[in-house]
Parts: structure tokens; C-alpha cells; sequence
């Protein structure tokens, strides 16, 4: 019994100062209603307990019961296990190729009638491992090799999720590193040199453009002047990535990927196929103006024009029947989050802490900016949800693990 008190006790805190931080709980609380809202009236012809609306607030309430729990945990359990964490989130997406393929996609790990989507908690871990690894090597940070192991941390589960395929989840992953490295002190230059080749595959598909960029990228190589041997070797992949531009495209790539990339550069290509749902979205947004029709006056939604408008592409849904006034209230929302989060980061003393914080606050970033703009044909349709906005509970839950986590690290911390 004591064995099992001890093993308790090492993620487990008896006795805390209960605090919220009503800064960052009352614009999430703001969105939550919103969504609540806007899913009720999305779902007027599904009966009671087949509706999202529902099912929504079922989800929420799993999740404030989570939120509620996190607060008793010990934030040291985190940098202690940090490293466990990453390889159970290897081992977890690995087994998802044994198992059945559901929707296209082999994502989740079965278990009788419940199924579990492991890359998504593993937004969560992966967060864990980075802050854990940067803030061991904070005096190292600009060293080559810190930046390696970095990109290799991320790229080994992103590699094994974009296999799934699940191309969304993977941006979320190899996004993350970014904010977490430069927040951690990394040069400007080196962070430069990890998105520099993903420029060079896109732009390499207009010679004119890819010539361009090449000056532009010598240009910058020159001003920061590293050493000769690291820009000779930044070139050399640039230049490499650049001419395996239509290998990936012919051979790495699926074709609905291929397809949703060519949707961007002209929707209209195949305007009752792969470019449907976003003229439907566009449609809908550009109709509501500022003040929109009015909850379940909506033509695109509620005559069902607009596909999937409980999840992807539920800021159309708000733009035509709030219009542009309910997506200023998300988008202020979500500003508060992001700017009090930020806040909290540079105000907590202890390193791994304000790291993960920074994490957090980078993976709603990402869904918010992806799906706001996949919905405006500004990037690929790629399915990322909106944080506490969309319906779905695995992300649902996972959002209130991080607003949970936030706030005790912020309650205890400060």
C-alpha cells in the first residue's frame, strides 16, 4: 500500500492554492459558447441524442471534469518523464499500422467499440519531450548539433504520422519546433536554414521563382556570414530539395494531397470535386457581411451546401451567420489566449515550464491559422480543427488538457 502511495505521489500533489487564471479561461470559455451555439443550430434536423450539439456538450463536460483534475497534478512528473513520454508516442502511432483502416486512414488504435487517435495526446507529449531536451542544453543552444537532435525528435513521429496518412497532424508536429527553438534562444540564422528547404521544394516548381529565391537565400547566407563549410552545406540541400521537388511530388505524395494543393492554386479546376468545399466556404463567409443572416438562417449551412460545417469548416458557418462580427469575437479570443500565454512564459522562471507553455500556445496557433485559412483558399484543405470551436472529441479534449496544464503551471508558478 505504500509502494502504491509513493508511486502516486510522484504525479499527484495533496494539497495546492487553487487558482484560474480568468485571463486565459474567459476567452476559452467565450469560444466554447460560440461553438455550443453554433453547432445547436447546425443540427436542428438531427434528433436530441444523435446531434453533435449534444454529443458537444458531453465532450465539454468530460473535459472541464479533466481540466478540473490537472490541477491536482505534479508538474515535476513532466520533465521527469519527458523522454518516456516520446518513445510511448513512437510505439503508439507505430501500432496504428496494425490496426483497422477507418475513414481512408490508418490513425487510431482500437479497443473493442472505443478507438484512440494517439497523434493527437501527442501534440501534447511531443511538446514535453522538445522543452525537456532544449531546456537540458539551454547554454548549448546554438550548436549544430542541438538543432539536429531537435529535427530529428520531431521529424521521426511526423514521418510515421504523414504515412498514415494524416498530412495535417504532421504539419502540426514539425510546426511546434519552430516557436519552441527560437523562444529556447536559437539564432534567427538557423532557424532560417530548417524552413529554407521547404521554400525551395514549393518554389521549384516555377524555374523563374526558384532562381529568384536562390539569390534572395545566397543574399541572407551572405549577411550572416556562417561558416564557409554550413553555408556551402545550406546551399547544397537547398539546391537538392529543390530538384527532388517532382520526385515528391510524383512519388511522396497521395493524390488527394496533390489534388488539394492544385485546389488552392485554382478552385475552380474542378469546381463540383476537390474545389467544392472551399467555394462553398467562401461562399458562405463572403455572404454574411458584418453581421451575418442570423443563427439557422443560414442558406449555404442549413441547405447543406457547406460540407462538413460541424468540424473543418466551422468558421464559415460563423462568417455567414454571425458574419464578420462573430469571427472578430473568435479571432480576439483567441489573440488573448495567445498573448497571455506568451506572457505567463516570459514571467516563469523555470525554463522547461515557460518552454511547454510556448508549446501549447503554438499547436492552437497552428490549427487556428491552417484551418482559418484553408476556409479563405489560402492554403490546402487539410482537416486541422479549430481549437474548442469545431466538434470532435479527441481534439476537443486534448485542447482542455493544455488549457488545464496552462493553468496549473500558471497558478503554481507565479
Amino acid at each position: 500500500m505504500e509502494s502504491f502511495n509513493n508511486y502516486i505521489n510522484k504525479f499527484y500533489v495533496k494539497s495546492i492554492n487553487l487558482n484560474f487564471s480568468w485571463r486565459i479561461l474567459i476567452p476559452a470559455i467565450v469560444i466554447i459558447i460560440v461553438s455550443c451555439f453554433t453547432l445547436k443550430y447546425t443540427n436542428l434536423d438531427s434528433s436530441l441524442f444523435s446531434s453533435n450539439f449534444i454529443r458537444q456538450l458531453v465532450w465539454i463536460l468530460f473535459g472541464v471534469i479533466i481540466f478540473m483534475a490537472l490541477q491536482w497534478f505534479r508538474l515535476q512528473f513532466l520533465h521527469e518523464y519527458a523522454y518516456h513520454f516520446y518513445f510511448g508516442l513512437i510505439l503508439m502511432i507505430f501500432a496504428t499500422f496494425f490496426m483497422p483502416i477507418i475513414g481512408g486512414s490508418r490513425r487510431w488504435i482500437v479497443l473493442g467499440n472505443m478507438s484512440i487517435q494517439p497523434s493527437e495526446i501527442g501534440k501534447i507529449l511531443i511538446v514535453f519531450t522538445l522543452a525537456r531536451f532544449i531546456s537540458d542544453y539551454h547554454g548549448k543552444i546554438n550548436e549544430i548539433k542541438i538543432l539536429f537532435i531537435s529535427l530529428i525528435l520531431v521529424i521521426i513521429p511526423s514521418i510515421i504520422i504523414f504515412q498514415q496518412p494524416d498530412f495535417g497532424t504532421a504539419i502540426v508536429y514539425a510546426f511546434i519546433v519552430l516557436p519552441i527553438l527560437y523562444y529556447g534562444g536559437m539564432s534567427s540564422f538557423y532557424l532560417f536554414s530548417m524552413i529554407a528547404p521547404f521554400i525551395s521544394i514549393v518554389s521549384a516548381f516555377d524555374l523563374t521563382i526558384f532562381s529568384l529565391w536562390m539569390i534572395i537565400f545566397v543574399i541572407i547566407i551572405y549577411l550572416n556570414r556562417p561558416k564557409v563549410f554550413h553555408g556551402s552545406i545550406n546551399f547544397l540541400i537547398n539546391i537538392i530539395c529543390g530538384t527532388l521537388s517532382p520526385f515528391i511530388w510524383n512519388n511522396i505524395l497521395y493524390d488527394h494531397q496533390r489534388n488539394r494543393i492544385l485546389t488552392l492554386l485554382n478552385p475552380m479546376r474542378d469546381p463540383q470535386g476537390a474545389g467544392y468545399q472551399v467555394i462553398q466556404s467562401m461562399t458562405a463567409i463572403g455572404s454574411g457581411g458584418f453581421w451575418g443572416k442570423g443563427l439557422g438562417s443560414g442558406t449555404q449551412t442549413q441547405l447543406r451546401f457547406l460540407p462538413v460545417c460541424d468540424t473543418d469548416f466551422i468558421i464559415s458557418v460563423i462568417g455567414e451567420e454571425m458574419g464578420l462580427f462573430g469571427i472578430f469575437i473568435i479571432l480576439s479570443s483567441f489573440i488573448m489566449i495567445f498573448y497571455w500565454i506568451i506572457s505567463y512564459a516570459n514571467a516563469i522562471s523555470n525554463r522547461f515550464l515557460s518552454l511547454t507553455l510556448i508549446g501549447f500556445a503554438s499547436i492552437l496557433f497552428i490549427h487556428l491559422i491552417v484551418n482559418m485559412g484553408m476556409t479563405v483558399g489560402l492554403l490546402p484543405v487539410t482537416g486541422l480543427p479549430v481549437p474548442f470551436l469545431s466538434y470532435g472529441g479527441s481534439f476537443l479534449l486534448t485542447c482542455f488538457i493544455i488549457l488545464g496544464l496552462t493553468n496549473n503551471i500558471i497558478s503554481q508558478k507565479l
